[in-house]
């Protein structure tokens, strides 16, 4: 050997080394999927080597890797699959395997429905789609999505066209959202003409149908006299008579549905595993039957009694979830307000059968009623439509940010639309104390397990200071939860009340719970009760960091 033969060697791979490394500059950054496309072994790609990719392809990557909305690339003849890291929610559990695979193999379940489309965009034309439904299957099961995306083509160094590339906006909870506001507004509209129950269930089954992509199907049980058996009043989706649908069912018998402890209870009760208690159920649109359902009962608030029970069967692509049962909860709840007030009407008709002159003033004041309930109606909707697009706004604004402080902006909104929900129930002319309490304290409650005691005697309170109150009490049950009685399993809450002549003085206590000190520096809840709080009762709030666990006094006048 020559000398200094080893030292150019050596040399000779460092460049070469180095020349590599700048080939693929071009793939520098980009978060997890940078480093996902750089560690794959591209050699065994139809693709090649990175160093040797065309300058329009490693454009594509450049810009699909520093983007923060969802996007991929699919380039050469088999459409070799790219994509950043915000798309990584987007295809679920496909991924890693789907990086470096052929488009088609990708996604196969959509791949009919969108193909023209890809052959449009190879072909030159760019496309776009808003808001599309498309039915995915990335997590082990079909899912039901809405997206709006372009297609549009990238020409390759010959003139050609070298791929494709796509932005994607997930849509999905929004077109939800709104198809369910819909449907609330259909059943409140087509149920205020009626004019007995009867009428009532017809009707509502009618607006139900509208809605069959949420709700394949549903069932109306109405509560005989004796409280011993349920008829089926309407239906949708189904036919009486199907096994799922007897036209009369015992309540001291748990089949086909356990209506009656839905009745004894008065809360919602789900039925999985549909497709073992039942043959041939309806599928609606889908092209799969629900596999759960949800009873619910008709009732016009937590503490009236049932007048019957709503079964709806889930839909089998987006399945049950706490905003899905929210919603069959709303509902349930229209349709049993909607038997309040024809069952009230009923009764006063009843009564001035007797007189033509009664008669006539009722169905006077019936109509002045109506007209008042509509305009109370109308403004109801539109705070709970307002509140609806602030949620949905705030989840898709926030999808990035702290997660703790993006769920404890949309928790304060879900505790300022529960205080909304209370008070449109007394049509606005106030709330009790312990029901505002209890609404407050409603996501905390553990069926058997007791966390709170409320004691007081009965309380009436203006709009104004429910509201304020409500959101009081969330912000301190909150708090409980995070740092003080409710973040451990021992820990207690009594909230009690007493009442002089003038005055009302409450009492907050917590114990069993970490040991309480005072913080270096007051949140935002905090803030909100001690000054806040005493702002809107204009009265006086004291908190007491005591370390067996903390005290808040607040003192009322009361009217």
């Amino acid at each position: 050997m020559k000398p200094g033969a080893a030292g150019e060697s050596m040399n000779v791979h460092v460049n070469s080394a180095q020349m590599q490394a700048g080939a693929i500059d071009f793939l520098q950054g980009g978060g997890q999927m940078g480093q996902a496309i750089r560690a794959l072994d591209w050699a065994d790609t139809p693709l090649g080597p990175p160093q040797d990719w065309p300058g329009p392809l490693k454009t594509c990557l450049r810009i699909m890797l520093s983007s923060r909305q969802p996007m991929w690339v699919w380039w050469g003849p088999k459409l070799i699959n790219f994509y950043n890291d915000p798309y990584l929610a987007i295809i679920g559990g496909k991924h890693p395997g789907a990086l470096g695979r052929p488009a088609r193999q990708v996604w196969s379940e959509i791949w009919n429905q969108i193909e023209e489309r890809i052959e449009a965009a190879m072909r030159g034309e760019a496309t776009y789609s808003e808001a599309e439904l498309l039915v995915m299957h990335r997590n082990g099961y079909d899912e039901e999505t809405y997206y709006t995306f372009s297609f549009s083509p990238v020409p390759d160094d010959n003139g050609g066209i070298g791929g494709i590339v796509c932005a994607n906006t997930d849509d999905t909870d929004r077109v939800i959202g709104a198809r369910r506001l819909a449907l609330l507004r259909e059943i409140a509209s087509r149920t205020w003409d009626a004019d007995t129950v009867a009428e009532v269930y017809t009707l509502a089954a009618r607006a139900l149908s509208a809605d069959p992509r949420d709700l394949p199907f549903a069932l109306l049980y109405r509560l005989d006299g004796s409280g011993t058996y349920a008829s089926l009043a309407a239906a949708c989706g189904i036919e009486a008579g199907h096994a799922a649908a007897p036209a009369v069912s015992a309540l001291d018998q748990p089949l086909p549905w356990p209506l009656g402890e839905v009745i004894r209870t008065g809360r919602r009760r789900a039925v999985a595993n549909l497709g073992e208690r039942f043959v041939d159920l309806p599928k609606g649109p889908w092209s799969d039957a629900p596999r759960e359902a949800v009873l619910l009962p008709l009732s016009a608030s937590a503490d009236s009694a049932p007048r019957g029970v709503l079964i709806v069967g889930a839909n089998p692509y987006h399945g049950r979830d706490e905003a899905f049962d929210n919603f069959a909860v709303l509902v349930a709840r229209q349709i049993a307000s909607a038997v309040v007030n024809v069952e009230a009407f009923e009764a006063e008709r009843e009564r001035a059968k007797s007189a033509d002159v009664l008669a006539l003033e009722i169905e006077h004041r019936r109509r002045i009623e109506r007209h008042q309930n509509q305009l109370l109606d109308e403004l109801n909707h539109r705070v709970k439509n307002t509140l609806a697009t602030v949620q949905a706004m705030a989840v898709q604004t926030l999808k990035g940010a702290d997660a703790q402080a993006r769920d404890a902006f949309i928790a304060r909104l879900f505790a300022l639309s529960s205080q909304h929900d209370l008070l449109t129930m007394d049509n606005w002319e106030g709330a009790s104390l312990e029901g505002v309490l209890r609404r407050a304290l409603r996501p905390w409650r553990e069926e058997d397990h007791v966390r709170f005691v409320v004691e007081g005697p009965a309380v009436h309170l203006d709009p104004k200071k429910a509201l304020a109150l409500g959101m009081a009490f969330h912000e301190m049950a909150s708090n409980a939860a995070r740092f003080g009685a409710l973040s451990n399993a021992e820990g207690r809450v009594r909230a009690s009340w007493t009442v002089e002549p003038d005055m009302l003085h409450f009492r907050w206590q917590e114990s069993g719970g970490p040991a309480v000190s005072e913080p270096a520096r007051r949140g935002f809840g905090l803030r909100l009760i001690e000054y806040g709080l005493a702002r809107e009762i204009a009265g006086r709030v004291h908190m007491t960091f005591d370390p067996k666990g903390l005290i808040c006094e607040w003192e009322m006048k009361l009217p």
